[in-house]
This record gives C-alpha cells, structure tokens and sequence, in this order.
C-alpha cells in the first residue's frame, strides 16, 4: 500500500477552475500545469511542498505559440533528458485542421520554456491528451487521444515513437485502446501511465463529460508491454462521483518518495453544477491483492475546508500585476499598474461593453465583489465596471460612465441593456456584484457605504467556470482606471 497523505488535506486543493491537472515530483516539491483554455498567460505553473497548499509561480506562455490560436488544452509536465517539458494541445491556425500536439522545452520546470514552434502531430480527426512514456525496453513514446468522437467515429488512444529531445514523433502511430466498454459511452481519453512490478498500467478517462448530463469517470487497462494486449480491469470504473462531486477525471498518477502513488483529478462541486468549473483534487492511488489499482475508495473525498481562498483585494499599487490576473488570449487588453490599474480595451473588440478586460478564478458561487472607477478617468462614452464571464458570448455584469451606468448581459452572443440610470456624481463610482449561486445583485454608491440597487435580482446566463472580470469599453480603444478591487466569499446554505 502507498503512503498516506497528511492530514488533514483540503477538498479540493486548490478552489476555482483548473481543468486537465499534469503533475511531477520536482525535488522536494510537486509542480503542476492544468488546461488554460482562452486565457493568457497560458498554462499557469503551481508548486506545492505537500500537495495541500499550492501557489501560482509563473506560466509557459504570456503569448501562445505562432501557429496555435488561443485554446491550448491539457498540458502534460514531464522530465525530458535533463530538462523539463510541456506537451500539449491547441487548435491550429491552419484551416481546416481539428486540434494539434504541440511541445515546449526548459531548463526548470518553472521556465522559461520554449516552443518549438510547429505542430508535433496534427490528425484528420484530431490530437489532444499528450502523454511521454518509455516502453518495456527504454524507447521513448507519445501516447494521445485521437478525438474521434467529434467526428462520430470510435475515440481511440494511440502510441507512436518520440525522438530524444522531444520535438520529433518517428513511424506510424499505432492504437493501443479504443471506446468499447458500456461505461466509457463514446469516450476514452485522457491517458497517463506508471509501471509496477512487470505491467503497464494506463489510467484513462471516458464517457460524457462537460455537460450537466456529464458522466466522467475513471479507468484502468494493463499489459506487460506497452504494445501489447490491453486488459481492462473487470471492476472499471475505479473512481466515480460521489460524495458531494461529480463526474471526476483526468487522473495524473506520480510515484512519491515515499514509494506510494498520488493522483491528482479534477471534479464539479455537485451543488454548484459547472458554474465554477473543475476544481483540483489529490487522493492515494493504491494496489489490491489482485494487483490492480485504486483511487482512494473508488469516490473523491467529501469537501474539506483548507484549501487557499479566492477572495482578494488588489490596490494596484504595486509595479506588477498580482499573478492571479489573466487575459484573453486573443484580445490582449492594455494593463498599467502602480498607480491603481489602467485598462484599456483591445483593438480588436470595437465598442463591446467588455473590449478590455482582466479576469481571477472564482472558487465559490457566494461572494460578494466590488470595483472602485475613476470617473474623470473616462473619455466620451467609454464605460468601466466588473461582471460575471463565462466566454464573448456568455456574461453578465454592471458598467459605469460619465453619464449612464447600466447592468447588461451577453446571452448566446446576444446583447442587452438591463437596466440604466444616470451616473452618480462625484470623483469615484463603487460598484458591487453579489452572487447567491445563480442569482445576481448589482448595486452602485458614491462612498462605499451607502449601496443603490439596479436591475434588482438577476439569474445569471453563465453556466460554467464562472470567473470575475474588470471590464472597459463603450468606444474604440477605451480606456479606464480602477483605484481597487475586491472579492470576499460568503457564507451561506
């Protein structure tokens, strides 16, 4: 059996939206990458001493690589021949191509990396879910998921043989498993694998997920050869939801130094649905008589306070952006610190109420968040605020200018004005977002302390992986200044 963890370890480890956990044993200390999707800086680097208490140390992209657009999906953190490296997925900018591997070296897992600046595989039906493992004689191989199920076709998980220095696949690539069983639905994805004691075991992910009808889960398959004839264990799944989350999956197994096995997964919170996204997980990853693999007791752990809290408040006083701030990746707003924040819209966004904006994760659906704008920093119609975002076509949130201040929402791409009155006098404007789960409150003041209404209660459009944004827009090129911003979670039923 491997060694437990210490206790007591929050659930989850880490609260918000980190989507595709990758993670290794680096020194005394775990590094981890998770999917970024839009946002930039892309694929952010956390570390952890005991896979309880993990921080934001930096990222392997402020800006994706030329040849990929802004999506980049499940990172895979590995140890490359002395250096470090990051296999991943994004969509190509190339026409008429479906999503593409890509790779990213360094001399540190914390960076700085390099891509290699091309695709390393693009497939007719798609690359995504990298995996680097070397085979019963030491060959060195890239596992992937051929994303099959968008075409409706089988998904399969392939292995092709992979160069020394990682930026080169060599022969064909050759299937190891495909969706077959009942509980895997249209879907194998996913892979990671160890070695133990004369088989291969690869830990998979299938069936539905991402969806309120979702049904992630977790499986196992061994063989004694990394070609060979793939068993899948009689009992799959071997994790499931349960005990307050949902669907959980992609699994990143690592050998501790103990001798034992972790894992870390992600999973929805069951009673916020996908509003705030997947959130990260660990459990012990154990063998049983019969020589097969087990995560934890087959459910996630139930929720356990711990894990660092979201809120925050931000001055802007400092000569760098607070890490926790993101971007998207394809409308790169304007950001100037140090003397509160100055924001400024992107070119490429025209007059959206949102052309520039800065984003954190949210952890809870109960909070409470403010914006302090500087009025007499605003030009002509340009509008400031703070919102709830799900994508450009999904959010809802409050803005202020010199003369209106309006709450507005994007449902499906479509815009609406929800209400508006005059802006209020003086220098500053407050504004306050409160959200009870799915229902929002916008309120404004001049001081703080006395808060007006607008719009009274709202059910958000946003249905997943909820985050707060600061927002400028109304015109070309907007600009706006904030002198703080606030976020503190409450509590509720």
């Amino acid at each position: 059996m491997g060694a437990v963890l210490s206790l007591p370890v929050p659930v989850p480890v880490l609260a918000g939206d980190w989507p595709d956990p990758s993670f290794i044993r680096d020194g005394e200390r775990y590094a981890a990458v998770s999917t970024s999707g839009g946002w930039a800086p892309s694929f952010r680097i956390l570390q952890s001493n005991d896979l309880s208490a993990w921080r934001v140390t930096g990222s392997v992209f402020r800006r994706p690589p030329r040849w990929a657009k802004g999506t980049l999906w499940a990172p895979e953190l590995t140890r490359l021949n002395g250096r470090y490296a990051i296999f991943y997925s994004a969509m190509p900018r190339r026409k008429g191509s479906w999503y593409c591997l890509g790779v990213a070296a360094a001399p540190a897992a914390a960076g700085p990396y390099s891509d290699s600046g091309r695709p390393l595989r693009c497939g007719r039906y798609g690359s995504i879910d990298p995996y680097p493992v070397r085979d019963e004689r030491g060959r060195l191989h890239l596992l992937w998921k051929e994303d099959g199920n968008e075409f409706r076709r089988p998904a399969r998980i392939l292995a092709q043989r992979l160069s020394e220095d990682g930026r080169r696949l060599r022969g064909r690539p050759r299937e190891l498993i495909r969706n077959r069983a009942p509980w895997e639905g249209r879907v194998v994805e996913a892979p990671t694998v160890i070695r133990r004691e004369g088989f291969f075991y690869l830990f998979y992910s299938a069936n539905l997920c991402c969806t309120e009808d979702c049904a992630y889960a977790v499986g196992v398959a061994r063989s004694p050869t990394l070609f060979g004839r793939w068993k899948r264990y009689p009992g799959n799944p071997i994790l499931r939801g349960g005990n307050g989350w949902r669907c959980p999956g992609h699994a990143s197994v690592v050998l501790d130094p103990a001798g034992g096995y972790k894992a870390l997964l992600h999973a929805y919170r069951e009673r916020a649905g996908l509003l705030i996204g997947r959130q990260l997980l660990a459990d012990e990853v154990t063998f049983g008589p019969d020589g097969w693999p087990r995560i934890g007791t087959g459910v996630p752990a139930p929720p356990l306070p711990g894990a660092a809290s979201t809120a925050f408040f931000d001055s802007f006083t400092a000569s760098a952006l607070a890490t926790e701030w993101e971007w998207p990746v394809e409308r790169v707003p304007g950001i100037r610190v140090g003397d509160g924040l100055r924001l400024r819209g992107s070119g490429k966004s025209g007059r959206r109420v949102d052309a520039g904006l800065l984003s954190r994760r949210v952890g809870t659906d109960r909070y409470s968040a403010t914006a302090v704008v500087d009025l007499g920093a605003l030009r002509g119609r340009a509008l400031a605020g703070l919102a709830s975002f799900q994508s450009p076509r999904v959010a809802i949130g409050v803005a202020v200018g010199r003369r209106r201040l309006i709450v507005w929402q994007r449902r499906k791409g479509r815009y609406r004005v929800l209400a508006q009155t005059a802006a209020p006098a003086g220098p500053l404007a407050h504004l306050r977002l409160t959200a009870q789960r799915r229902t929002l409150r916008f309120e404004y003041s001049t001081d703080g302390s006395t808060w007006t209404s607008i719009g009274g209660e709202r059910r958000t459009p946003v249905e997943e992986s909820a985050r707060l944004v600061l927002t400028v827009g109304g015109e070309k090129r907007a600009a706006g200044r904030f002198t703080e911003a606030r976020l503190t979670e409450t509590a509720g039923p």
